[in-house]
């Protein structure tokens, strides 16, 4: 019996260190959108994004989390207007939609 009691031990020890270890995963600070590209993806080129240079109604680049001033985006290549917009568009940050810092 005390062979099962230690191997329960040793279970619950290695579990709860990685619950520990994932839950400080979860923390972010402040980050800039340039800390959120993917690492080893290439940016969509502006007509695979359908990104245009002027704004879709009240929703323009410059109000995006991946636009980077002064004039660039973290996911679509090229030079980006601040005025610009694509369906990309969002007022998300990308740790709300599941990134991780």
């Amino acid at each position: 019996m005390s062979t099962i009691r230690s191997s329960r031990r040793a279970f619950i020890k290695t579990t709860m260190g990685g619950v520990a270890a994932a839950a400080t995963c979860g923390s972010a600070g402040a980050a800039k959108a340039e800390d959120y590209k993917p690492q080893d993806q290439k940016k969509l080129t502006q007509v695979a994004a359908r990104y245009q240079d002027h704004p879709k109604e009240n929703e323009s680049c410059g109000s995006c989390p991946y636009f980077v001033f002064p004039k660039s985006c973290v996911l679509v290549d090229g030079e980006i207007s601040a005025t610009g917009w694509c369906p990309i568009y969002t007022t998300f940050s990308p740790l709300d939609r599941g990134a991780h810092a």
